[in-house]
């Protein structure tokens, strides 16, 4: 019986993972991501086919207001910076405009966006809709979309 009961204990000590973290593995694994989203709607954006830089309270208070939210976030803007993506004004739902990836390269962010339409023939609402979509960049290096 002592036998049945030591095989399971021993197998357990063997395969525990005794690998200690590197310090990269470290650096990865604490470091926050680049961007968090804050907001995104079809509808509330600007008529106009717009992307904006944020980088004080009173442009993020107007920004806020502009699109018909009261509750604004909190941001250090002596460490983040708040970027805002419009898609303009379509003629029907199904639209949308996102936060690709955002990556950091030679002192500059990156912000990939990605813009989609509904497919030909599918059934969108048929209502004007303005997609809008705004992101918290972990970063106040100078910001480049592409």
């Amino acid at each position: 019986m002592r036998k049945l009961l030591i095989v399971p204990i021993v197998a357990m000590f063997v395969s525990c993972n005794c690998k200690k973290a590197t310090v990269n593995e470290k650096n990865l694994s604490s470091r926050e991501p680049l961007f968090e989203l804050l907001s995104e709607s079809e509808y509330q954006g600007k008529d106009q086919e717009s992307f904006e830089v944020v980088k004080d309270e009173s442009s993020l208070k107007a920004l806020y207001q502009s699109i018909n939210k009261d509750e604004i976030p909190k941001i250090d803007f002596e460490k983040e910076t708040v970027v805002a993506l419009f898609l303009g004004q379509r003629s029907s739902g199904g639209h949308t405009i996102k936060i690709k990836n955002v990556s950091e390269k030679g002192g500059q962010i990156y912000v990939e966006v990605e813009k989609s339409s509904p497919p030909s023939g599918s059934n969108a609402t048929m209502a004007i809709t303005n997609p809008y979509c705004i992101a918290k960049i972990n970063s106040t290096m100078k910001i480049i979309f592409k």
